[in-house]
């Protein structure tokens, strides 16, 4: 008797904890918010990509309606802003979303889409890509053939060099603590490194077959990748550049959607790219 009473009780204790645990889950899901559609916020001339880890969301500046898109992986878009002038650069630092928009860097909230931060750069013309080391903002500027740095806190700016021409994607590389920048030029693309300590630029490695580069992102391990254009800017590439740019670069993908901004997304091994001809967004599965 007491037996079967007991068993009684480990079978009622087990079903309440069950369903205590459906009813947690049910609720979980009714309480996670879904990304809302605006079908105006569509991309035109797409030129960089930024990625939340937290959220999941993309956030890619499209300048050709002069905003930032906010989207998920499935569909589900809203802007951001579209106030800007021509948005460009884009980078995530906590919970900041800064563009490099024309002669400006801007920072917006990524939860609420309040503007929080706007410095002018002086002497920039059109800033054009944007990284960061936790404390200062690298922004390179193709047409004055500069790098600026912006101190996010107490929003001085500077001039770190001159010595790369025509200076597009930039990477803060948290290993060396150095700056890749890349030099996109019709006869001869190169990935350049400078050094905060030395406070100089070093061309690393030279890119000829597809001159015009665009964008550089780190798998955080072993590779770089590059979008790249060619000569005639209608055969466009992704390369791949092993971690020491000792190799010659290899191509992983040719298109002609003319591939931008691009940023690699850890927990999936992929590369999400900004296609400016295509007007989308193209995610890469990468091989181990």
């Amino acid at each position: 008797m007491y037996k079967l009473l007991f068993s009684l009780l480990i079978t009622l204790s087990l079903f309440s904890t069950v369903s205590g645990q459906d009813k947690e889950a049910k609720k979980n899901k009714k309480n996670k918010k879904s990304l809302s559609a605006d079908p105006d916020a569509k991309l035109q001339s797409p030129h960089d990509i930024a990625f939340d880890e937290k959220s999941g969301l993309f956030f890619i500046s499209s300048s050709g309606n002069h905003g930032i898109i906010k989207r998920g992986r499935r569909g589900g878009a809203v802007f951001v802003t579209k106030d800007l002038a021509h948005p460009r650069g884009v980078t995530i630092l906590g919970s900041t979303l800064y563009v490099a928009d024309s002669n400006r860097v801007k920072g917006f909230n990524i939860k609420n889409n309040d503007e929080v931060f706007n410095v002018e750069v002086k002497g920039a013309k059109a800033l054009h890509a944007i990284t960061c080391n936790g404390s200062l903002l690298y922004i390179s500027d193709k047409e004055v053939s500069k790098v600026f740095s912006v101190n996010i806190k107490s929003e001085e700016v500077e001039v770190i060099t001159a010595d790369v021409p025509s200076p597009t994607g930039v990477y803060y590389d948290k290993k060396s603590k150095d700056i890749l920048i890349l030099s996109s030029l019709e006869t001869e693309g190169g990935v350049y490194s400078y050094s905060p300590k030395t406070k100089k630029a070093e061309l690393k490695l030279k890119v000829t077959d597809f001159p015009y580069l665009e964008d550089i992102t780190f798998n955080g391990s072993m590779s770089y990748y590059l979008t790249a254009w060619g000569a005639d800017h209608k055969e466009n590439v992704i390369i791949k550049i092993n971690s020491a740019l000792s190799r010659e670069p290899r191509i992983i993908q040719s298109s002609s959607d003319g591939p931008s901004g691009m940023i690699y997304i850890k927990r999936t091994n992929e590369l999400a790219i900004a296609s400016e001809y295509a007007n989308n967004l193209n995610i890469i599965k990468l091989g181990y």
